[in-house]
């Protein structure tokens, strides 16, 4: 199975060409036999594989490790059929030794040199045939200078050149074999051609076609050392950030003896290059820090440390604070100083290094910012480790302006930040320009103006004025008293869902005592996005209950809403009440909504009493009788209105009747009277208010009081009043 590599090559591209054909013609046999039922009888299988693969001399599939593969295939005969059907994917396949010979799916792969036999099992039919691997080249062998290379090289010196071949039967095969490392930190390879990077050991190894050569390399540094000079002050080396360039030399040792300059040929690294950068051994300082440089080379390394620092403490800049100007103004003049470590300040305008985050808005030069277009920039001044910025805004023209509010409400000590003005422009779209705005205020004893922040200093009203390109606007400040609380007219409050209700009604009660509406000033906020607030009116969006909260003053008050469908009935239990002094009972209000859905909503509606010395309702709806009379309470939920009237009546003790017994003759009469005993109040006279019976009428019979005897015998008479009842004994002679 040798030879030289043309023939290999030859064999090997016939043999391709030949699995190609046979591919193609099996693919046609596969289309052709696509009609084949689900239930065709398969009547026996047979090999097909190209004859190039065949050696009729051993009788075996003949491969070669790691060079291709060899396709065989299954076409098995049906019953009826003249054409061969591939079943190739659906046989069983099987190798009596994978490692010599791999088979998946009629695909063989050689592994290692022998023999093995392939099977294939088919509905019954089985097959078998002989496959024969071996490898491309016997052997593979390293070569260094035309001869083969030692197993290992221990004497290899950083910065030495190596190149190795690969020789496979006499064939410089290099090119084409696998290289690699077991080090890369050590040496690596390409080709054969060696790369060392450091000290220590790495093997080197070669692969092609299933057989590979390696060889083991040493690698150790020709220098013993390497020193950076100038050595500085305690290993520190100081430098300042804009000062002048610092030279530093490398001299390594040679193991052989002397020294030798290497500064430039070394490797020159920085820990951090914001702190410092490095080439060649010259330093630049660039910002302040500490760091260290490195210097390398041929394995030896030697490292110093290095701070840099600012002269500058600081720098301040003029204007300080954020700057905002038109697109038509003049340029910006922005002054920077920079204060020395030893306290002395400099003008560094001119000298500083000024940059623009975004040139399309604004340039600078020497601080000079001169607006290009409509936007906002970071204008920065650098100088010697040391920086500024400031942001600058350039507006565009406006041909009006605006005020969000034209009045605002304060009291003596509180203060607040003037109101948006907004700009409108040349096409017409408005734009924020409170910035930009020249605030004056008429009367500086009711309140100041401070970068655009007022305080109210005492009651009065004032007016402050806003300019800009000619233009003006007014805003009114009134100073009013403090303010104690804010009282909501309603702490609960019903909306129906997607309609517009009235925002909450809220009094506001000063520190002397009085009160004032002040809902129409009052604003109101809400975190949930299910309610809807406008100027005057609220409006649900979804059935829930949110919270708003109202400010005033730097005081608040909070209202929760309930969103929910419209109620289109109250019925009210009971229609009266009838209570004595100290009771209490409870109102039940049934809602009903459109949907036919009922909700309980007594406790949740506003009950106003009518005379509260008589009763008083509480939160969850309960009326307590206080003093004898009358009054009513009334009820609104959803701006319904439902109205129970309160009947307040004297709590009864007892009754007495003015006799506790008495003796009649037939026919006779008695009148008797009973007396109400309240625990307030004196006797109330009962006698027709009572209900009156007789225990036993055919003895005695009783009409508001008067007792008739009828006959012999004896009969209870009983007066029943409020709850309570009185007898008499009656006795018939």
């Amino acid at each position: 199975m040798k030879g030289n590599s043309n023939r290999i090559l030859s064999f090997k591209l016939a043999r391709r060409w030949l699995a190609a054909a046979l591919t193609l013609t099996l693919v046609m046999g596969s289309l052709a036999g696509g009609a084949y039922a689900a239930e065709d009888t398969v009547t026996g299988i047979e090999w097909s594989y190209a004859e190039s693969d065949y050696n009729t001399g051993t009788s075996s599939l003949e491969m070669y490790v790691e060079d291709g593969s060899v396709k065989l295939s299954v076409l098995a005969s049906i019953s009826g059929s003249a054409s061969k059907k591939d079943v190739t994917a659906d046989a069983a396949w099987k190798s009596s030794n994978s490692s010599i010979v791999k088979v998946d799916k009629g695909t063989l792969s050689g592994v290692g040199k022998g023999t093995a036999t392939i099977t294939a099992t088919y509905k019954g039919f089985t097959l078998s045939i002989k496959a024969a691997s071996d490898f491309v080249y016997d052997q593979v062998t390293i070569m260094q200078n035309s001869q083969s290379a030692p197993a290992a090289l221990s004497d290899v010196l950083l910065g030495q050149s190596l190149v190795f071949t690969l020789d496979g039967d006499g064939q410089n095969i290099s090119d084409v074999a696998a290289w690699s490392t077991s080090s890369s930190s050590v040496a690596t390879v390409d080709e054969g051609r060696i790369t060392l990077v450091g000290a220590g050991t790495a093997t080197i190894t070669a692969k092609y076609k299933g057989k590979s050569d390696s060889i083991k390399l040493t690698v150790s540094s020709p220098y013993k050392s390497i020193e950076i000079s100038p050595e500085p002050a305690n290993d520190l080396l100081e430098l300042e950030v804009g000062g002048d360039e610092f030279a530093l030399k490398a001299a390594a040792a040679p193991k052989s003896g002397g020294t030798l300059d290497v500064t430039n040929e070394a490797k020159w690294t920085s820990a951090n290059t914001k702190v410092l950068t490095v080439s060649k051994g010259v330093i630049t300082a660039v910002g302040a820090g500490k760091t260290t440089v490195t210097v390398s080379h041929l394995g030896v390394t030697d490292t110093l440390t290095v701070v840099v620092r600012t002269p500058y403490q600081s720098i301040k800049i003029a204007p300080e604070k954020a700057y905002h100007m038109q697109l038509q103004d003049a340029p910006l003049q922005i002054k920077a100083e920079v204060l020395s470590n030893s306290n002395v300040s400099s003008d560094i305008t001119a000298a500083g290094d000024w940059t623009s985050s975004d040139v399309t808005v604004a340039t600078v030069a020497q601080g000079k910012v001169t607006p290009k277009a409509i936007g906002t920039t970071k204008i920065t001044v650098s100088y010697r480790g040391v920086s500024r910025s400031i942001d600058v805004t350039v507006y565009p023209s406006i041909t009006k302006l605006k005020a969000e509010k034209t009045t605002i409400d304060g009291f003596k000590g509180i203060e607040g930040e003037l109101p948006k003005i907004t700009g409108t422009t040349f096409d017409g779209s408005s734009v924020d320009v409170s910035k930009l705005v020249k605030w004056t205020v008429s009367d500086d004893e009711i309140a100041e103006l401070e970068d655009g922040v007022w305080t109210a200093k005492k009651l009065g009203e004032t007016t402050f004025t806003g300019t800009l390109q000619g233009m003006k606007v007014e805003v009114d400040l009134v100073v009013h008293l403090k303010p104690i609380k804010l009282l909501a007219e309603a702490k609960d409050v019903s909306i129906i869902l997607g309609k517009a209700s009235d925002l909450p009604k809220v009094t506001v009660v000063y520190e002397d005592g009085e009160e004032a509406d002040i809902s129409e000033a009052i604003e109101w906020t809400t975190t949930s996005d299910n309610i809807v607030l406008m100027e005057k009116t609220m409006k649900g969006l979804e059935t829930s209950t949110v919270t708003l909260t109202g400010s005033y003053l730097n005081k608040t008050v909070s209202v929760r809403v309930k969103i929910e469908e419209e109620i289109v009935k109250l019925v009210v239990e009971p229609a009266k009440l009838e209570l004595n002094p100290g009771r209490s009972k409870s109102i039940k209000v049934t809602g009903y909504y459109k949907s036919g859905k009922k909700v309980s909503v007594g406790t949740k509606m506003n009950w106003v009493v009518g005379n509260e010395e008589i009763a008083t309702i509480s939160g969850s709806s309960a009326v307590k009788a206080l003093e004898v009379g009358t009054t009513k309470v009334t009820g609104i939920y959803q701006g319904k209105t439902v109205e129970v009237p309160v009947t307040v009546t004297p709590k009864l003790k007892a009754l007495q009747l003015s006799s506790k017994s008495a003796q009649l003759a037939a026919g006779g009469t008695f009148t008797v009277t009973v007396q109400a005993v309240y625990y307030t109040g004196s006797p109330v006279d009962a006698t027709e208010g009572a209900v009156w019976s007789s225990s036993n009428t055919s003895v005695a019979t009783v009409k508001d009081g008067k007792i008739t005897a009828v006959r012999k015998g004896s009969a209870t008479i009983k007066a029943a009043f409020g709850g309570k009842t009185a007898s008499i004994r009656i006795t018939v002679k």
